[in-house]
């Protein structure tokens, strides 16, 4: 599996893929990383590291493909795994960085890459992950709130007040610069 994230690939094309090809999951890979990468950039806000997130999804969505549930979308699933993973790793980053800054040291700056335009990127990193991930995967995958609550494992209504107020902290920054 040597699939790299460039170029693009349509959610349409992902979507079209039998569930029952999970027993083939070089197809499932093929199919969905595309998405599944842009989503994670999205929220990681960092080529490098989108990368790397991305790949220990999808070896979790691996070894835990028996679980699973085909009345499901297999797309939401691989999302589902995916984006916990990315608010995890941002999660370990946020400690680690505090636990340089205890000990007065920097952290390597990440190089980004041209895929999100830097203007986005800067309103993005504004937001909080798990209120970045409802927007993200909102706007910019097309899922339905109800949708997005599956992926994150929360309610609706939260779903909603997260990209409500996602929004408005973005047009004030836009507003502000």
């Amino acid at each position: 599996m040597s699939y790299t994230p460039t170029g693009l690939n349509t959610d349409v094309e992902a979507r079209a893929l039998p569930v029952d090809t999970l027993d083939d999951f070089d197809a499932v890979y093929e199919a969905y990383y595309q998405a599944v990468y842009r989503a994670v950039r999205a929220i990681v806000l960092e080529a490098p590291l989108a990368e790397d997130v991305t790949q220990n999804a999808f070896l979790k969505a691996y070894r835990n493909r028996s679980r699973y549930q085909p009345n499901g979308s297999l797309s939401g699933w691989l999302h589902r795994i995916a984006v916990r993973e990315a608010i995890s790793t941002l999660r370990w980053h946020k400690v680690q960085e505090k636990l340089l800054g205890a000990m007065k040291l920097r952290a390597v700056q990440p190089v980004l890459d041209n895929s999100l335009s830097t203007q986005l990127i800067q309103v993005l990193e504004h937001l909080g992950p798990g209120t970045r991930a409802a927007v993200i995967l909102h706007y910019y995958h097309g899922y339905r709130q109800r949708e997005v609550a599956s992926i994150l494992g929360i309610p609706e209504g939260t779903v909603a007040t997260r990209i409500a107020n996602g929004l408005r902290k973005m047009r004030k920054v836009i507003e502000d610069h």
